[in-house]
């Protein structure tokens, strides 16, 4: 079932605002995906995982949760590695 264009860019919205304070060089990509349940969890793929990605990640997820309407956000995948790939809705890919 294809997602509500509006929806897809509301939710990249509020990620990209999320993200914005909360990001350094060792993410390699942030990307989401909505569940049919309405659902969204967010993808963060790092180059390296340290105590300062844990608290970026943990703040993104917290301002993320914190612009939606229903409590629908899911904790974040995280995965480590620079050929991972992203979910279906990049909002952010390093170059």
């Amino acid at each position: 079932m294809s997602k509500n264009i509006n929806e897809l860019r509301y939710q990249a919205c509020n990620l990209c605002d999320a993200l914005r304070r909360n990001i350094n060089d060792n993410f390699e990509s942030v990307s989401f995906e909505i569940f049919d349940n309405g659902d969204v969890q967010a993808k963060v793929v790092l180059e390296e995982r340290t105590e300062n990605e844990e608290a970026y990640i943990d703040d993104m997820i917290a301002e993320f949760a914190a612009l939606q309407e229903t409590n629908c956000v899911r904790a974040a995948h995280i995965e480590v590695g620079k050929n991972m790939p992203p979910l279906k809705n990049v909002v952010y890919q390093k170059q």
